[in-house]
């Protein structure tokens, strides 16, 4: 019977591609909860089509030589994203088919083509979207900008720190003047180039309204799921003080994770420091990157590094220097000493 030809051909496409978005998501975003829900798909859909379509039924119409449609694969390079979103297509388009013909020869298992083609435009919308989200490079250098009410002083100033390259740069503000703050934002947008991550600090409007990468969020802002609705395909990182923290937010969606102060800041001389060694504990609960922030300078940050952080975060060590891209520089080199130390040390 040629329609089960037709079952046996959908059956084979759409297995195969949620095995590609399945070794995707397991090696490149690394996300066990949605590689989970890719593979329990992957497994029910396989049992569902052999318990529909018995097996030995299927392949007695496979008829690879004679198929017609064997040379028609186009060769085309692809990223990622591509490649993921076309075995998505793969995968919905075959289920359809799966969908319709089972009117013919099988009417029971029209609603379970019917719901999981659903369950998968669901976990569709969550890989993509989390696929398109800048990667924080590792191990990376990371500045805060305090933005001001001198505009020209502080334009100057983030040049600087731009030409020194920095992996990530946030943008933050505690005036309440918002036209000043959205406008100084899309300024620096046009200037920061794409592989430096741009974040801001607290406002997500003001991020939406830029189209910065991501926001970065206190403990009193808005809910990390609230956030998530608003900017699906954003970087979100998130401010903790201590390891009950951390296993607060670790398991939401997030991509980052700054714990601090470290040392003693003096940008927030009220915290007291909580030391390099919760750098560790925190590191074997969490698979995302980690930064330490607060009193960071050149001479602490080998330190911090080889403790567990992933990335420092720094503020006053570049704001007080009179040539911060000589900071940064030296920063960066103290990094990596701290990252081959730490290799050295897992091997």
């Amino acid at each position: 019977m040629k329609i089960l030809r037709i079952i046996d051909v959908n059956f084979n496409r759409a297995r195969e591609g949620l095995r590609v978005i399945e070794e995707s998501v397991r090696f490149i975003l690394e996300d066990p909860e949605i590689f989970k829900k890719i593979k329990e798909i992957r497994h029910k859909f396989s049992r569902g089509v052999i318990h529909y379509f018995p097996s030995i039924k299927l392949k007695s119409q496979r008829f690879v030589e004679t198929d017609t449609g064997k040379d028609f694969d186009k060769k085309q390079k692809l990223n990622l994203k591509e490649l993921i979103e076309t075995n998505f297509f793969r995968v919905e388009e075959s289920i359809r088919v799966l969908e319709e013909y089972s009117k013919i020869v099988n009417l029971e298992s029209f609603p379970f083509f019917h719901n999981l083609r659903f369950e998968i435009y669901k976990i569709e919308k969550e890989v993509i979207t989390k696929i398109s989200r800048k990667k924080i490079k590792i191990p990376c250098l990371y500045v805060i900008l305090n933005l001001k009410e001198d505009e020209k002083e502080f334009l100057e100033f983030a040049k600087k720190v731009i030409e020194g390259k920095p992996d990530i740069i946030q943008l933050r503000y505690k005036g309440e003047d918002s036209k000043f703050f959205l406008e100084i934002a899309e300024s620096l947008k046009k200037n920061i180039p794409d592989e430096i991550i741009y974040l801001i600090n607290d406002r997500v409007d003001i991020c939406l309204l830029c189209d910065c990468d991501g926001v970065h969020l206190g403990k009193k802002d808005l809910y990390v799921e609230s956030v998530r609705r608003i900017l699906p395909d954003k970087i979100i990182g998130v401010s903790t003080e201590s390891l009950e923290d951390v296993k607060v937010v670790k398991n939401k969606d997030i991509d980052y994770i700054a714990v601090g102060s470290i040392f003693k800041s003096p940008t927030k001389k009220e915290k007291k420091p909580i030391g390099t060694g919760i750098l560790k504990e925190i590191k074997k609960i969490i698979s995302i990157p980690l930064i330490g922030i607060g009193g960071i300078n050149i001479e602490n940050t080998r330190r911090v590094i080889e403790s567990g952080a992933d990335g420092i975060a720094v503020i006053s060590a570049i704001e007080k220097s009179d040539n911060p891209e000589k900071i940064m520089k030296k920063l960066k080199e103290e990094i990596k000493k701290g990252w081959k130390k730490r290799a050295k040390k897992i091997i």
